[in-house]
C-alpha cells in the first residue's frame, strides 16, 4: 500500500502530495510552492525522490518544481500538451495569478511527457494509469494507482475546476467527468486542492459525473 503525505502550499493552497512505497521511494505529485517546506517534509519522512508528476501546468501545481530538480536531479513529467505551459511565465498563469516574479522555469532537461493511458512506472508499488482528462487545461490528467485517483483540478469535492483559464474547455471538461463518472467501481480521490472525495460520493452527491451524451 502506498504512503500518501498531503501538503497543502502556497495562497491558493494547493495540495502537493508525497506519494511512497514501502522502500521510502517516492514521487512528488503537484509541488506547487514552498520548496523549502517540500524538501524538508521529504527529508523528515527520509524519502528517496524518483520523479515529479504533474496533473497540469499552471503555476501554482509546478512552483517549486525547479528547486526540487535541482536537489534531487530527478525528471518532471507533464503531459504533451501542457509542456509548452511549463517553460512560460505567461502561458502557466504565473502572471496572471501575481507569481510573475516568483517564476522558474524547471531545468528543459529534467522535463518528460506522457499521453493517455500511459503508465508511469517508478518501482513494483509506485505505477499510475495516465488519464487525459482536458478541460481546466488542455494537458489536464489523473493518475490512478489501484483504487486511489490523484485528479489535480480537474474534480474536486462537490466541485470541478475552472474551464475560463487561457486552455480551458467546457465541453473537454464534460467529456472528462463523464469518463471519471464511467469508471468501474469506486476510489478515493485526491484532489488539486480542499479536501479528498470519492467517486461514489460525487456520483451519489453531485451532478458532475452523471455520464451525458456529449
Amino acid at each position: 500500500m502506498l504512503a500518501i503525505k498531503k501538503l497543502p502550499v502556497g495562497e491558493l493552497e494547493a495540495n502537493c502530495f508525497l506519494v511512497s512505497d514501502s522502500e521510502k521511494n517516492a514521487v512528488i505529485i503537484d509541488p506547487g510552492a514552498e520548496p523549502d517546506y517540500i524538501l524538508s517534509e521529504i527529508e523528515s519522512l527520509c524519502l528517496k525522490p524518483l520523479a515529479i508528476l504533474l496533473t497540469h501546468a499552471h503555476f501554482d501545481h509546478f512552483g517549486a518544481a525547479a528547486e526540487i530538480i535541482e536537489k534531487y536531479q530527478i525528471p518532471l513529467y507533464v503531459h504533451t500538451l501542457d509542456r509548452p505551459l511549463v517553460t512560460s511565465s505567461e502561458y502557466s498563469l504565473a502572471v496572471s495569478l501575481g507569481y510573475g516574479a516568483q517564476y522558474r522555469c524547471p531545468d528543459a532537461d529534467f522535463i518528460r511527457t506522457f499521453e493517455d493511458n500511459d503508465t508511469l512506472k517508478f518501482s513494483e508499488e509506485l505505477s499510475f494509469l495516465v488519464l487525459h482528462t482536458p478541460g481546466h487545461s488542455p494537458g489536464s490528467s489523473c493518475f490512478r494507482h489501484e483504487d486511489i485517483i490523484f485528479s489535480g483540478d480537474t474534480l474536486f469535492r462537490d466541485g470541478v475546476g475552472r474551464v475560463d483559464f487561457q486552455g480551458g474547455n467546457i465541453h473537454d471538461m464534460r467529456r472528462s467527468l463523464a469518463r471519471l463518472g464511467a469508471l468501474e467501481g469506486d476510489c478515493t480521490v485526491y484532489t488539486g486542492h480542499y479536501a479528498e472525495t470519492s467517486l461514489e460520493h460525487e456520483r451519489t452527491f453531485g451532478h458532475y459525473l452523471i455520464p451525458r451524451k456529449l
